[in-house]
């Protein structure tokens, strides 16, 4: 039912009537992967995802208005799921009034409304409010093997950041407080919690007082 999309400029992509853009969908492929939905050897759709570690974002997802309400747009989502066992933290957003996409995400493919970006709380780094009224929606799945081994990348990547911004690198300090600000960190802390990490990992990036120290001797 998937199949990959390999050019960001494909005029099959989106088909007449379709209610997303072009510019759109060309700026989501820009930043993600992005995958035709096929029916009947005809594409229907489209998905663009992006995907880091252990965590997942569904940039665009879309289903031709004629092939609505034939569970395509749901066959698409578990597919998904199923490409990339590793990812246990799937993150969308979706306009408050889009009451068609809200059901699909919430009701339908079990996503969770955790925020609602507005002019009195913004999203991060979105300076221009182009995320005004939106929702923020996250599904967080069980922890899996392939999970763990994204983890373990991740908490071997900051624990060579830490190793280097030890010369008071202001890019290596900024890189460590965001992720010890992030969820990612505290996922990565649980893990280690629950014994499923490696002994023999050196994990002094998820000491509670490693990181803090380092950016408080540099004064951030």
């Amino acid at each position: 039912m998937l199949s990959k999309n390999s050019g960001v400029r494909d005029d099959h992509f989106e088909e007449d009537g379709e209610i997303i853009s072009h510019d759109t969908i060309s700026d989501s492929i820009d930043d993600g992967t992005a995958y035709r939905i096929v029916q009947n050897g005809k594409p229907v759709g489209g998905v663009v995802i992006k995907t880091e570690y252990d965590q997942g974002d569904l940039e665009l997802l879309f289903v031709s208005p004629a092939a609505h309400s034939k569970g395509i747009g749901y066959a698409a989502w578990c597919a998904i799921e199923e490409m990339h066992p590793e990812v246990t933290v799937w993150s969308t957003v979706t306009p408050y009034f889009e009451k068609r996409n809200i059901h699909f995400y919430v009701n339908r493919c079990g996503f969770h409304i955790v925020e609602y970006f507005n002019e009195h709380h913004c999203a991060p780094d979105d300076e221009e409010g182009e995320m005004f009224e939106m929702f923020s929606l996250e599904k967080i799945l069980p922890t899996t093997p392939e999970a763990v081994k994204e983890q373990i990348k991740r908490i071997t990547h900051y624990e060579n950041i830490m190793e280097q911004a030890e010369t008071g690198s202001e890019e290596m300090l900024k890189q460590l407080s965001d992720y010890y600000e992030s969820s990612a960190w505290k996922r990565d802390f649980a893990a280690d919690e629950k014994g499923l990490l490696p002994k023999d990992l050196k994990r002094g990036v998820l000491s509670e007082d490693g990181i803090y120290n380092l950016l408080e001797r540099f004064g951030l």
